[in-house]
């Protein structure tokens, strides 16, 4: 292989950002006519058809696109159990730690500079459209969105196709690549940051295990403390009783217990993210053991980086999504 070779993996990665940002387009546009549409239907129903329009979008036909473009075809090596699974799965808490780091980081940004309110709600959206119910059919079908599609369809689109398609041009260009990609796939400045930081960590146990078995877990792991929380949010019991609160009346023993819970479930999350956050300072001190392999190495970081910074392809899809993050934020 040589420098041309490497510039053609640039112009695929390019084409894989420019994939998001149209999928995203049709998938927001498909939305928008389904709640059209059907504005007289029952609110479950619009958002779970919402919902499964996405799933088919930005999963099924942007998968498929993002794999004809790489030339890339179905090997179920990837989903081989590797000998240390357990090892491998426990990065997870270092990777949990590190995107809880980037996500205060944004979150302390929006508050205190932006005044975004709603920068919270915008770190839990998932990538799939999820409409605005808030019934049990809903939000039965948001935890399994969240908990098991997005892990399985994520990690074969972003770990699985694209990183295993551009391994041969460098481990660690690979990584950032399907990092990059899972980030922009998320639609918005909040997630982007830590979803970015979460990617590296992903990628580096699908590189270092040569497979994507442990990373889908770890995904579905990282997804399901969201989920129990949004759905949790969501329920008729929580909003009843942030309302009774508000408005200065008693709540129900039930509503009590049901918030005393939740609150105790939060305590939990956080301390993880605590242990997290010295685990993963624990891990960059050693950055150094756990450096990719280069294995391209006809060219230097320099020149690796101008042939990205110079390819048409990739500005062309890095500025698009770009441009869809910066437009949700504004409106």
């Amino acid at each position: 292989m040589c420098a041309a070779d490497f510039k053609s993996a640039c112009g695929k990665a390019g084409l894989a950002l420019i994939i998001i940002f149209a999928a995203r387009c049709i998938a927001d546009a498909a939305a928008w006519l389904i709640g059209t549409v059907m504005s007289g239907c029952d609110s479950q129903i619009v958002s779970s058809v919402q919902s499964l329009s996405s799933v088919i979008i930005l999963y099924g036909l942007a998968i498929a696109v993002t794999a004809r473009v790489f030339g890339y075809r179905f090997d179920k090596t990837v989903y081989k159990k590797p000998k240390r699974l357990g090892k491998a799965i426990s990065w997870f808490v270092p990777m949990y730690g590190a995107g809880q780091i980037a996500n205060i980081i944004v979150l302390a940004v929006s508050f205190l500079l932006i005044h975004n309110q709603s920068a919270v709600e915008d770190t839990l959206t998932p990538i799939i459209s999820s409409g605005t119910g808030s019934g049990a059919w809903y939000l039965a079908f948001l935890f399994i969105q969240m908990v098991i599609l997005a892990p399985l369809f994520e990690e074969y689109w972003f770990r699985g196709v694209i990183q295993t398609s551009l391994m041969p041009y460098g481990n660690g260009f690979a990584i950032l690549v399907s990092a990059l990609c899972f980030g922009m796939a998320h639609g918005n400045i909040h997630q982007f940051c830590y979803t970015f930081i979460v990617g590296i960590c992903l990628g580096y146990v699908r590189y270092a295990t040569g497979s994507i078995m442990p990373t889908t877990i770890m995904h579905a792991m990282f997804n399901s403390i969201a989920a129990i929380a949004v759905v949790a949010v969501k329920t008729d019991t929580f909003v009843t009783a942030m309302s009774k609160m508000q408005k200065g009346s008693p709540v129900t023993s039930g509503e009590e217990a049901y918030l005393t819970v939740l609150m105790i479930y939060v305590v939990l999350v956080l301390i993880i993210a605590l242990v997290g956050m010295g685990a993963a300072i624990g891990k960059l001190k050693n950055n150094r053991l756990y450096r990719p392999v280069n294995n391209y190495p006809d060219l230097s970081k320099k020149q690796k980086f101008a042939a990205i910074a110079k390819n048409p392809l990739f500005i062309v899809g890095f500025l698009a999504c770009t441009a869809y993050i910066i437009l949700v934020m504004i409106i």
